[in-house]
């Protein structure tokens, strides 16, 4: 009868990971921050632009999928500033905070 070996996961010191985990969470979220931001800003964009080209004539994209574009954008904005009233407010609170 043969017994396999069990794999047992290698954990290491988490003294000498903290610094290079704390230096990833912070490219880690400011990648995030920017992507979260490009991509509101191109869908603004992109609703501005079909908007325009639905005024000028020049786009063959109905009215529908305009205001489509236009009520996503609008949502993706209005979801951006709240996470930024939310970050700078917990940013006050932590920096208002007694040691």
């Amino acid at each position: 009868m043969s017994v396999s070996p069990v794999n047992l996961i290698n954990f290491s010191n988490p003294l000498q990971s903290s610094s290079q985990s704390v230096a990833a969470a912070q490219s880690s979220f400011s990648d995030a921050l920017k992507n979260a931001v490009g991509t509101v800003n191109q869908s603004v964009q992109s609703a501005d632009n079909m908007v325009t080209g639905l005024a000028n004539g020049t786009s063959n994209e109905d009215l529908h999928n305009v205001m489509i574009a236009m009520q996503k954008a609008d949502i993706m904005l209005k979801t951006a500033v709240q996470v930024r009233d939310r970050v700078i407010s917990a940013y006050q609170n932590v920096m208002n905070m007694q040691v």
